[in-house]
């Protein structure tokens, strides 16, 4: 019984701390809005992704992700 319900803890864990579907997909759509090319939303989205656990947890650090930003204009200019 104890290995199921710390099974169970680590499933709702580790899966709370994941992107899913939906905020992917809330993402590349915010992206796409502001009419930026798909290649820069997706160097974006898997650097967002490598740092925040949420699309929520984006809210908390709009500076950090203006970083991100730029760094992916960067690379799109050197391309």
């Amino acid at each position: 019984m104890k290995h199921i319900l710390l099974f169970t803890f680590i499933v709702i864990i580790t899966s709370c701390n994941q992107w899913s579907d939906k905020d992917t997909l809330e993402f590349m759509e915010q992206c796409e809005k502001t009419k930026w090319e798909k290649e820069f939303c997706n160097c974006a989205i898997e650097k967002v992704k490598l740092q925040y656990n949420s699309f929520s947890e984006i809210a908390k650090n709009e500076n950090h992700i203006s970083e991100i930003l730029i760094e992916c204009i960067d690379e799109n200019k050197t391309h």
